[in-house]
Parts: structure tokens; sequence; C-alpha cells
């Protein structure tokens, strides 16, 4: 029952691993009254429960099964709204029954919707384009309240942070975010940084990255996880993006589930 309790007060991360990205794959539409929507098919497992750098119970697995769906309308190049509502098709989580054994717990159905309103200042260098980002956000509780939930169901206001650039071969992305939640879900603090190359040729529209995201919870939980993405522009309509992460260093502040890998697949389209 204590170890229930506690798990309780654990976030998933994989909530916040999408909402540091900015529909559509942070790349578009960058020009007045666009707008866009995106899919994002999300699959993480999880495979020990860990307190603090520990390993509480080895082997005790996490299985989430998310759908995200996104979208982006500008008002012009430099003022644009943002929508996150995800969807948990499946999860499965394996908890310590008190008795040597397991007991396990599952969840499904609509998770807590982000709001959000990047404001932008883009620039044009010798070689080098870019912008600047401001971002309000709110969290808006939708998920139910039972035992096991993924999603929170709390209030959460936030703000963001971003600068990003490109050259003929490279891009650039970087980020950061903190958010304060309603009752005793813990402050969080996040940093992205994402660095890109062009394929060649460059009518190829596509870019490979290295993705690296880290995150901070007030309760002493700490998460660094990193690891490739592929980018396809199909037809400056059609966009997709493959990505997986893993979890390189995982310390829990509470009792809950760590040592895990992400894949995600993103489809979108822009008008």
């Amino acid at each position: 029952m204590m170890a229930r309790k506690a798990a309780l007060l654990g976030v998933v991360l994989s909530s916040w691993v999408v909402s540091a990205d900015e529909p559509i794959m942070n790349m578009m539409p960058r020009w007045d009254n666009g707008w866009g929507l995106q899919l994002i098919d999300e699959y993480r497992r999880e495979s020990d429960l860990l307190l603090g750098d520990e390993t509480a119970y080895s082997g005790f697995t996490e299985d989430v099964h998310l759908l995200h769906f996104q979208g982006v309308y500008t008002w012009d190049r430099s003022i644009r709204l943002t929508y996150k509502l995800p969807y948990v098709l499946s999860a499965r989580r394996e908890m310590p029954d008190g008795l040597g054994g397991k007991y396990v717990e599952r969840d499904n159905g609509i998770g807590d919707a982000t709001l959000a309103l990047p404001l932008k200042k883009y620039f044009n260098l010798d070689g080098r384009s870019g912008s600047w980002t401001l971002k309000p956000m709110l969290r808006v509780p939708l998920a139910g309240e039972d035992d096991y939930e993924i999603y929170d169901n709390k209030w959460g206001g936030g703000l963001g942070l971003g600068y990003e650039f490109e050259t003929h071969r490279l891009a650039f992305v970087s980020s950061a975010s903190y958010w304060d939640f309603e009752g005793d879900k813990p402050s969080e603090t996040g940093f992205s940084l994402d660095l890109g190359y062009k394929f060649y040729p460059l009518e190829t529209n596509s870019q490979i990255l290295w993705e690296t995201d880290f995150l901070y919870k007030d309760n002493g939980t700490e998460t660094l996880l990193a690891g490739p993405a592929f980018y396809w522009n199909f037809n400056d309509t059609t966009h997709m993006r493959l990505e997986w992460k893993h979890d390189f260093h995982d310390r829990q502040g509470t009792l809950d589930h760590g040592n895990g890998d992400r894949f995600l697949l993103s489809l979108g389209i822009v008008f």
C-alpha cells in the first residue's frame, strides 16, 4: 500500500518529452495564417522500479502506448497557438504487492491537454537564419482520478524559452521550460538540445538529428534521455519523423519506473 501511494506521486516523463517539441516537428508553419495537424504514435517501456539512484525492484516493468493529437495555427509568422491532446491507448505497470509478488495496474483514456502561445522573433544573418521563442503554456486537466493514471488531472502553468538556427547543412534547436502545478504535483524544469544535419542533395528535404532531453523535478527526480531522430519533408505538405530515446541517467525522487526506451512515429500535414 505504501509503495502504491508513493508511486502515485510520480509523473510519467513521456508527456514532457513530447511536449518539449512543437507542431509541426519544430519546423513550421512559418507564414501568416498557416496551420497544421500532427499525429504522434508513442510507445515506451521501462524495466525497473527506482527509488533515488537505486533499483528498488528489478524487472517490474511499465509499458505505455500513447497517441498524441497536436495542431498549430499562426496569425502571422511570429504569433501562433498550439494544442496538444494525448490519448492513452493502453498502459500496464507492475507494482509490488507487499508479499514478495507483483500486482498489475492498467490505464487508458484521454490525458491532460496543453495549450501554448509561442511568440517568435526571427533573424536572418549571413549564412544563418533562426528565431528566438517565448512561450506561455497552460495544462488543462482532462484525465480521470484512478489509482493508476498516466496523466495527473492537474492544472498547471508554464513558460518556455527557445533558440534555434539553421545553415546550409546544419540545424540547431534548444529550449528550456518550467512548469508549476496545483496540489502536490512537483514542479518541473526541462532542457532540450537537438543537433541536425541535412542530407545531400538538399532536394530530399530530410534531416538526421541527435536529440537530448533533461528533466528535473523538485522532488529530486532527474532523467536524461538521448537518441537519434530522422525527419522527412515529402512535398512541403506531408512530413514524417521517426525517433528513439534511451534513459542514460535516471533518478526517481519517489518510487517510480525508470531505465527505459521511447519510440515515436510522427505524421504531419501543414498548409
